[in-house]
């Protein structure tokens, strides 16, 4: 399915990219980068401008809406295992849950989206972090790598980029490949 943009994009002089990247590094920009950073599934089924354009993920959203774009390479980098999601208590049309990342936290039982109330952090000590890392941040898991060639080998031919892979704040290696 084609997603025409309602608007026109942003003026800018730099690529996306070249705006992204100055941008989180405290570079000079021609404008700030355009993004948003998701929607509640209700809006995919209220929104107005959702409904007629058959908008229903997120990615077709930014299409509509004419973000800038941003690609990203995904890697397990948060915690792994993670913490299982489980109900702690219910009370006055809420839940208090554990959720992935183990902070407690009210949730409407209703199930409408929100953002939640986080009333426990998961770490508080020292020793909290400890046990945490330990547990949840181990660097050399084999879940934690993925293969580069396959993602390079995904990519759409528009434009030779570089990726540059690091490990412990030395460059490893750096690709050449074409990105879309």
């Amino acid at each position: 399915m084609t997603i025409t943009p309602c608007r026109l994009k942003w003026n800018g002089t730099m690529t996306d990219r070249e705006r992204f990247n100055n941008q989180m590094h405290y570079l000079p920009v021609d404008r700030c980068f355009n993004m948003e950073f998701g929607y509640w599934d209700e809006n995919y089924q209220t929104w107005e401008a959702f409904l007629k354009n058959n908008i229903t993920t997120e990615e077709q959203a930014n299409v509509f809406f004419n973000f800038d774009k941003i690609e990203i390479i995904r890697g397990l980098t948060w915690m792994h295992p993670s913490f299982e999601v489980e109900v702690i208590g219910e009370e006055n049309g809420k839940q208090t849950i554990r959720n992935h990342d183990g902070l407690l936290a009210e949730v409407l039982m209703s199930g409408k989206s929100t953002i939640p109330h986080y009333t426990k952090a998961t770490v508080v000590t020292p020793e909290d972090w400890k046990q945490v890392k330990e547990e949840r941040f181990v660097i050399n898991h084999p879940n934690r790598t993925f293969d580069v060639d396959a993602i390079l080998k995904a990519t759409v031919d528009v434009g030779k980029q570089k990726l540059n892979v690091y490990h412990d704040k030395e460059k490893v290696v750096e690709y050449d490949y074409k990105m879309r």
